[in-house]
């Protein structure tokens, strides 16, 4: 799941809880909820280990 993906799953899923305050799966969405965003922190921010800054690549 890309990280758009997880972003508006989270959107959906706090849109729902809002709308549905009563219904007997809240439960279960909120486990969801709560996993997704634990997902979206834990997961790293994938990097490029080459810095174009440092263009002298072969100072000797």
């Amino acid at each position: 799941m890309t990280p758009q993906q997880r972003a508006n799953k989270i959107a959906d899923l706090k849109q729902w809880l809002t709308d549905n305050p009563n219904h007997p799966d809240r439960t279960t969405i909120e486990a969801d909820l709560r996993r997704y965003e634990q997902e979206q922190i834990s997961r790293p921010i994938e990097r490029d280990t080459l810095d174009l800054r440092d263009y002298n690549f072969y100072n000797i």
